[in-house]
């Protein structure tokens, strides 16, 4: 019997039905608009168990994480005269925003918003 393909084209051959499980629950998220914990939490699974299952596929070869690109969006920059204003605000996609009194260095806030891509 030639072994299906999961993500990466690794076969499936000699996974578990646990693996064969968390597999096809990775596919339907890498396809879908929903994070991780929101599609756990909507068919009532344990995320940590997700991401667990998750690690011994991708120690397999079974699975690889995808890789989101980082874009930019335009800055409008604003003088704010007085000394008690943030020198730095940055808003994310949900609504939370981050505060700085001085301006970081240009790297480090490029590693910030990288990592915060990433964890979207």
């Amino acid at each position: 019997m030639a072994g299906t393909k999961g993500r990466e084209g690794a076969p499936r051959r000699g996974l578990t039905t646990r693996d064969r499980f968390w597999l096809g629950h990775l596919q339907v998220i890498a396809r879908g608009n929903e994070s991780a914990s929101e599609y756990t939490r909507r068919k009532g699974l344990s995320v940590g168990a997700l991401y667990q299952g998750m690690r011994r596929l991708e120690e397999r070869g079974a699975w690889t994480r995808a890789t989101k690109s980082v874009s930019f969006a335009p800055v409008v920059v604003r003088h704010e005269p007085e000394s008690t204003q943030a020198a730095l605000r940055l808003r994310l996609g949900n609504g939370a925003e981050l505060e700085w009194s001085s301006v970081p260095e240009v790297e480090w806030l490029a590693a910030l918003v990288e990592h915060i891509a990433k964890r979207a």
